[in-house]
């Protein structure tokens, strides 16, 4: 697989900006040829849901005459989306997918004629059982994606005569790109080991995703209902602005007044508040992060890294880092894979995701 050139276009549509990534995998190095961040229009996407088919249809016209198109995948982001791991004896993998349905049916919210379920096999290992005897385990990771999700999005492509060959979530774009064939993220340690146990947080526009890995390999996810819109809306009050206003200043500002000893008082009142927010949405995120450590079995995280367009914001890295006492890294690069014509490294966070869909598993 690694040997061959195929080229891969992801498309990743998210609340407030849209992406797609066009790449190929070889030798063990992603090779982005062109990508493309559009604004989401006003209202058109919820929560990975498409909610104006005619504003996302004109969005995909426009990445299609602009971009280079590859083998299509479609990237869904949506706290609707239900992710699971399951340790089953050892089956045969027709049999271990019946079970994952089975357990799967009864977590989801609806019906499970109303979702398309997958699984795939995470690990294998051995447990001993109350008679002291060994046996043969397998992890299962689960997905449960509500149906009509995915066929709203199936019929907007086809309607631009684009067939999509791949689905993918997420959390498990964000996986492969730790331990699927190309290793993007930087592990390295300071005492010269590799982080197994991390965090992966994705701080968007509406939600806050976070997937965690126990030695690298999925053992959560969780969809927080908290983002960067909250940081938007409290300059939007502060400062008098329409939330288009607002969102532009935080995308100009460097957030300075953060680390300012003295403040004046307008600054005085927007760090008041920004922090507030940052301090809600770092507890909310610790939580989970303590659940963690308290289930795991080395009882710790080796490393925090933050990806997604919220992440941009100057000095939330930082902050986390400073709150949770875990070492956080903001990614603005990547190992193992080349831009042709790399923008800006602030486009990287957005970009994240829709690499990590580009690789397939082994």
């Amino acid at each position: 697989m690694l040997g061959k050139k195929q080229s891969v276009t992801v498309f990743d549509f998210g609340s407030k900006n849209s992406k797609m990534v066009t790449a190929t995998l070889r030798d063990r190095e992603i090779q982005v040829e062109g990508y493309q961040i559009l604004p989401t229009p006003d209202g058109a996407i919820d929560n990975g849901n498409v909610t104006d088919p005619e504003a996302v249809g004109k969005m995909v016209d426009t990445f299609l005459k602009h971009g280079k198109l590859g083998e299509a995948r479609l990237l869904l982001s949506s706290s609707d989306v239900v992710i699971r791991t399951f340790d089953l004896p050892k089956m045969e993998m027709n049999e271990l997918k019946e079970a994952v349905k089975y357990e799967m049916s009864v977590l989801l919210p609806d019906r499970m004629e109303n979702y398309i379920v997958d699984s795939s096999l995470v690990d294998e290992f051995v447990r001993q059982n109350e008679d002291g005897e060994e046996v043969m385990m397998n992890t299962m990771q689960g997905v449960a994606v509500p149906k009509n999700m995915v066929y709203e999005y199936l019929e907007i492509f086809n309607r631009n005569n684009v067939e999509i060959e791949v689905v993918d979530v997420q959390s498990n774009a964000l996986i492969k790109l730790v331990n699927g064939p190309v290793t993007c993220f930087d592990l390295r340690l300071p005492d010269g080991g590799e982080a197994k146990d991390i965090a992966i947080i994705d701080l968007g526009n509406q939600k806050t995703g976070i997937t965690l890995l126990e030695n690298q390999k999925l053992f959560l996810q969780r969809s927080l209902a908290v983002g960067g819109r909250d940081i938007t809306k409290i300059i939007s009050e502060a400062l008098d602005m329409s939330m288009d206003e607002a969102e532009e200043w935080k995308r100009n500002n460097d957030f300075a007044f953060l680390r300012k000893e003295e403040l004046n008082e307008v600054e005085k009142m927007l760090y008041d508040q920004i922090t507030n927010v940052l301090y809600d949405i770092t507890m909310e995120i610790n939580q989970v992060l303590e659940f963690f450590i308290s289930m795991s079995k080395q009882k710790k995280l080796d490393r925090i890294f933050l990806v997604g367009g919220g992440s941009c914001i100057p000095g939330v890295g930082e902050y986390i880092q400073r709150y949770t006492n875990i070492p956080t890294v903001w990614v603005d690069r990547l190992v193992n894979v080349a831009f042709k014509d790399l923008k800006s490294n602030n486009h990287v966070p957005f970009l994240v995701d829709a690499i990590g869909a580009v690789v397939r598993r082994v």
